[in-house]
C-alpha cells in the first residue's frame, strides 16, 4: 500500500495550510484530517444544495408560469415575460442565460424552449427574484405570485425570513464553488435553513430534501469536534508541522 501524501503548501497553498494548522493547534495529522473533512463537507453541501435548488426552482417557476399566463396569455415567463417580471429580472443576466440556452437547443437541433432557459438559471437568480424592501417591483411580484410558492410558511413570519434562509444557502453554495473551507461556516444552520424553506414549500418537499442529503452525518464527523474530547496520551505530543515534512 502506498504511503498517503501529507498536506503540503505545494498542493494546497500556504494560506490554506496555515489556516488548517491554526485551527488544529499546528497538529499536522489533525490538519490533514480536517482538510479531508472539508472535501467531504463540500461534496455533501453541494448534494444538498442540488436538491434544495431543484425544489425551490420548481416551486417558484410554477407560480411565475401562472402569473405570466394570466397577464400575457403564455406561461413562458422566461421567453415572453410580463413587464413586471422583465423589470425584476436583470436584463443582462437574462440575455446571457437565454444565449446559453439557445446554444444548447441549437446543439440539439431544435427550437428554444422555456425549460432550456430555466435549466440555465442559478441559485443566485432565484435568490434575487425574492422580495426586497428596496425594490417595489419585487414586492409586487412576491404578493401577486411568489408567496404562493411557500404555502406552509408560518403566517407570523415575514418574507424576509424566506429571503434570509435562501441567502444563507446561496452563501454556502458560493463558498463551495470558490473552494473555501467550511470548518468555520455554520453548516447546521445552513442545513436547517434549507430544510425550513423546503417545509414552507410543503412537508413532502422537506421529507424529500432530508431523504436525499447527507450533511448531518458529515457535520457530526468534523474532526475538530471529535478532537475536542480527545486527550493526548501521557508523554506524547502532537505531530507538529515543519517545512521539511512536505518535502
Amino acid at each position: 500500500m502506498h504511503q498517503l501524501e501529507p498536506i503540503s503548501p505545494r498542493f494546497i497553498g500556504d494560506p490554506r495550510l496555515e489556516s488548517l494548522l491554526s485551527a488544529c493547534g499546528h497538529d499536522v495529522a489533525l490538519a490533514h484530517r480536517l482538510f479531508v473533512w472539508n472535501l467531504h463537507a463540500s461534496g455533501a453541501a453541494m448534494e444538498a444544495i442540488h436538491v434544495f435548488e431543484l425544489l425551490l426552482r420548481n416551486a417558484m417557476d410554477r407560480e411565475l408560469r401562472l402569473w405570466n399566463l394570466e397577464a400575457t396569455g403564455t406561461a413562458e415567463w422566461l421567453l415572453n415575460p410580463d413587464p413586471l417580471i422583465a423589470k425584476v429580472m436583470h436584463p443582462v443576466d437574462l440575455d446571457r442565460t437565454r444565449q446559453r440556452a439557445t446554444q444548447v437547443a441549437s446543439d440539439q437541433r431544435r427550437e428554444l424552449r422555456h425549460d432550456d432557459v430555466l435549466a440555465q438559471l442559478s441559485l443566485g437568480n432565484w435568490r434575487f427574484l425574492l422580495p426586497s424592501k428596496a425594490t417595489k417591483a419585487k414586492q409586487r411580484l412576491w404578493e401577486g405570485a411568489l408567496r404562493h410558492a411557500f404555502p406552509v410558511w408560518p403566517g407570523r413570519w415575514g418574507p424576509e425570513s424566506i429571503v434570509s434562509r435562501v441567502a444563507n444557502a446561496h452563501a454556502l453554495r458560493n463558498r463551495v464553488a470558490h473552494l473555501e473551507p467550511l470548518h468555520r461556516f455554520d453548516l447546521r444552520r445552513a442545513r436547517r435553513d434549507m430544510r425550513s424553506v423546503c417545509h414552507a414549500i410543503g412537508p413532502d418537499a422537506a421529507r424529500f430534501f432530508v431523504q436525499n442529503e447527507r450533511m448531518l452525518a458529515v457535520i457530526e464527523a468534523n474532526p475538530l469536534a471529535s478532537s475536542a474530547g480527545e486527550s493526548t496520551p501521557a508523554g506524547a505530543t502532537p505531530t507538529r508541522w515543519s517545512p521539511a515534512a512536505s518535502t
